[in-house]
């Protein structure tokens, strides 16, 4: 009598007999691979990873989002204070979206550094390019939807660079915005494009991708059936290299899990086109090397830094299988290739880091909002505006959290949040300095020190309402 199947068996021969999966499916789980495999070969699947995230994440949020100039700011302020676990879905979505364009980018870094984009891998590579743009598209689409003063003036920014392209230039800007000006409209456009036009595209050629992938193996594979030695040393890619996989993919879950629950995603002020609030528009952090080398060319030469440059780098990239005729793939083999990229990369870490200390983003635990302290600061003219742009969303007109809106001077009198005279007991300056916790704006980005030094400022003169 034959033993009674499992049913995961039952269903892998039913599917074999109608498909043939059988052979394929125990070619990619037990060919072999070298038992010394680098975690950062799998960076790929990370990125896959993240991306299911996006997917899960976006559709969620889909769900009561609305797409109107006149509803989207409400719409996402009732995710994040209404709906069950809300916030920490738009977190999980925020932070995917920043960890795809670094996990893409490192991706291609550590492909370059293999030399992958070699004969006969000049399609992956090509079509990693693509995606590279496709998920850095997607970050710059979905930036706009929460309609906030730092979507709206971030995208004002991004949009005007094709304004440099020649001849064609202000028709590119015009069919991104809809319009001479950020409007409802290109708010519609975006979220069309990010929830429709991209998802289509990036599966198309991560299709394609994966398809030339398993076509020729992952390189670590060739090189391993290559050596001298054989089969020796070599695993079976399931379940050695699976339980690896499994790991990163892990490391990768909990790390996004812990920023979305340390680190929330802003919400500033709703967005205001004629900008009452004085809102310093700034670049999102991925143009931040454009914009900062901006800094140090004539302004003659700006077309050449936001269009030549990004035009040169796209070039390169794409044709780089094609220029580099060394047949060498070994790091060491290719001194003049490894050289010039170090450098580039360099060039650009440290252009994005500059960049964002410009910016007022801290990179060592400060905040945000760079500007000059205010010696004698007035409410109307330099306190509100700052809790119009970072503290609104919870402490608003329609908010109140914890009766408290800090946009309204009688509230804060009310509540007594700013004891005139010293600021060190105000409570307001306790919160925003982290000395009481939990440290405002909850979960960051906190308020630079200029900032505070504005605020307390404005307390030590007597909380005035001027």
């Amino acid at each position: 009598m034959s033993a009674e199947k499992k049913p995961r068996q039952t269903v892998l021969d039913w599917l074999d007999e109608r498909v043939g999966i059988k052979p394929q499916l125990n070619e990619l789980l037990y060919h072999r691979v070298p038992r010394s495999v680098n975690p950062l070969d799998f960076l790929g699947l990370a990125t896959l990873f993240v991306f299911i995230n996006q997917a899960v994440t976006g559709t969620l949020l889909a769900m009561f989002y609305q797409a109107s100039s006149k509803t989207a700011y409400q719409s996402i302020q009732y995710i994040m204070t209404k709906v069950p676990l809300g916030w920490v879905i738009r977190d999980l979505h925020y932070w995917g979206a920043n960890a795809m364009v670094v996990l893409v980018a490192a991706h291609m870094l550590r492909g370059f550094y293999v030399g992958a984009y070699k004969k006969p891998r000049e399609i992956t590579w090509i079509t990693g390019v693509v995606l590279l743009f496709i998920t850095i598209l997607f970050a710059f689409t979905g930036y706009l939807l929460p309609w906030d003063q730092q979507s709206y003036w971030a995208t004002m920014v991004g949009t005007w660079m094709p304004f440099y392209t020649p001849f064609l230039g202000i028709y590119i800007a015009y069919l991104a915005r809809g319009g001479a000006y950020i409007s409802g409209l290109t708010l519609t456009r975006f979220y069309a494009v990010h929830m429709l036009v991209l998802p289509a595209l990036l599966l198309i050629f991560f299709g394609i991708h994966f398809a030339m992938v398993l076509k020729n193996q992952m390189l670590i594979v060739e090189e391993a059936e290559a050596k001298p030695k054989g089969t020796k040393g070599l695993v079976t890619f399931y379940p050695y290299t699976v339980f690896q996989m499994t790991m990163l993919v892990v490391v990768v879950a909990a790390i996004l899990l812990f920023l979305a629950l340390s680190f929330h995603a802003p919400l500033l002020a709703p967005a205001d086109p004629l900008n009452k609030a004085h809102y310093t528009p700034v670049p999102l952090w991925f143009f931040y090397s454009i914009y900062q080398l901006l800094k140090y060319i004539p302004p003659a030469l700006d077309p050449l830094g936001i269009i030549g440059l990004p035009l040169v780098a796209v070039i390169v990239l794409v044709g780089l299988p094609f220029f580099d005729k060394n047949p060498r793939r070994e790091p060491r083999r290719r001194p003049f290739a490894m050289s010039a990229a170090g450098v580039i990369v360099v060039a650009v870490l440290g252009l994005t880091y500059l960049g964002a200390e410009q910016q007022g983003v801290s990179t060592s635990g400060g905040g945000t909002t760079a500007t000059t302290v205010v010696a004698k600061p007035t409410f109307s003219a330099d306190i509100e505006p700052i809790f119009q742009q970072h503290c609104a969303v919870c402490h608003g007109p329609t908010t109140k959290s914890g009766g408290l809106d800090l946009t309204s001077y009688a509230s804060i009198a009310s509540m007594k949040v700013a004891t005139p005279t010293n600021y060190k007991q105000a409570l307001l300056w306790q919160k925003i300095e982290g000395v009481a916790q939990p440290r405002m704006p909850l979960g960051g980005p906190y308020l630079s020190k200029s900032t505070i030094q504005t605020i307390a400022n404005w307390i030590a003169e007597g909380a005035p309402d001027n």
